[in-house]
């Protein structure tokens, strides 16, 4: 009976244990959503901004080929 009980008071100990490392293991895995949706709106933005300098490098190209186009400098 002595034994019963000492299983019995094992079993329960690692039943906490274990569901303190789930608790822990829930927290650590919103710490790690939650820096990760930062990273992903950082990406994004570094997206959106690379778009923007593409786009104002285009307008720059064209402006260049028309004045080379004026000054004669480029093969029409």
């Amino acid at each position: 009976m002595d034994m019963d009980n000492i299983v019995l008071e094992h079993l329960v100990a690692l039943r906490n244990e274990l569901k303190e490392f789930r608790q822990e293991a829930r927290e650590e895995l919103q710490i790690i959503r939650m820096r990760l949706n930062s990273v992903e709106r950082t990406v994004s933005g570094a997206h959106d901004d690379n778009m923007i300098v593409q786009m104002r490098l285009d307008k720059v190209d064209e402006k260049i080929d028309k004045i080379e186009k004026r000054l004669e400098l480029a093969a029409a």
